[in-house]
């Protein structure tokens, strides 16, 4: 069933441009080779049935039974396999291609692994905005989490021990394309991700490592009933694709999210995911790729 959690959950800002900004993987490979990647692109994994984002199954469809059966974390893998490969076999002589495509890897949490480094103070991003819970001031970092820098112009095996947030890649996109002002104190603050790419003459391409990843396991028979009511995960997302569905159409439709099943809702957004993310139709269940968001 494709479709952009990352665009459900931004719908506000992101509705705009669905019709027009979100494709399929395929086409990402696609333009890759053909050395037509835009200025920004950013990949979705699957984040639902069949994982390859690195994530345990999710609660979406039936309380007390996750959406999906437990997936491999080699899935991960593979999608960064192929990527990394499109990348790398990129020789346009125009557009795009590998000497000319930085390919970030983020990852928005550490894994459970014990950091032994207490987190350090940070500017809020709004030191107007009144406490959190326990009255937290948003003033701290969290743990680490790694990420990953791909280029032509990375000398092999560089580690970057010094500090960057989140935010460094708005930092860094505002910088490289003249965005504007920050968006927040803390982006103002964040390191900026261009002066890691220390070479002066590009790596060669033959001098890329070559990476194949392990195969996936295939995936085993789902696990959860799709005749029970959905949990409060899956009623949040079908009640997002009902808003945006009736901001599209100026009607409500006629299923409630409080009391749709697992089928009910995987047959509606089947139905209705061609009218809400057109450049998905007919995709694979491997990523989405967005486009200049």
């Amino acid at each position: 069933m494709p479709f952009s959690l990352t665009g459900m959950i931004h719908t506000p800002r992101l509705s705009k441009q669905f019709a027009t900004h979100f494709s399929t993987l395929d086409d990402f490979f696609a333009d890759a080779e053909q050395g037509r990647l835009p200025t920004y692109s950013f990949i979705e994994p699957n984040l639902l049935h069949g994982h390859n984002d690195y994530h345990p199954a999710m609660n979406a469809v039936a309380p007390g039974l996750a959406a999906d059966p437990p997936s491999s974390i080699l899935g991960g893998e593979a999608l960064l396999a192929r990527i990394y490969s499109a990348i790398r076999g990129s020789s346009t002589t125009g557009g795009s291609n590998f000497a000319n495509t930085l390919f970030l890897v983020g990852f928005d949490e550490h894994g459970g692994t014990y950091d032994h480094v207490p987190p350090p103070r940070v500017p809020p991003p709004d030191p107007a905005a009144p406490a959190g819970q326990m009255g937290f001031r948003f003033d701290r970092s969290g743990v680490r989490i790694p990420t990953l820098a791909v280029s032509a112009y990375l000398d092999p095996r560089t580690v970057v021990t010094g500090e960057y947030r989140n935010t460094s890649l708005i930092r860094t996109l505002r910088e490289r394309f003249s965005l504007g002002p920050p968006l927040t104190g803390r982006d103002a603050v964040a390191a900026d991700i261009a002066p890691i790419l220390t070479r002066t003459t590009l790596r060669a391409q033959e001098d890329w490592p070559e990476v194949t990843a392990p195969q996936v396991p295939p995936l085993a028979d789902p696990l959860v009933p799709m005749d029970q009511p959905l949990p409060p995960l899956g009623k949040y997302l079908l009640g997002t694709a009902i808003a945006l569905d009736t901001m599209h159409t100026g009607q409500v439709p006629d299923i409630d999210p409080k009391t749709a099943t697992g089928q009910q809702a995987r047959d509606y957004m089947l139905d209705r995911q061609a009218r809400i993310w057109p450049g998905l139709t007919g995709s694979t269940a491997q990523g989405r790729s967005g486009r200049d968001l």
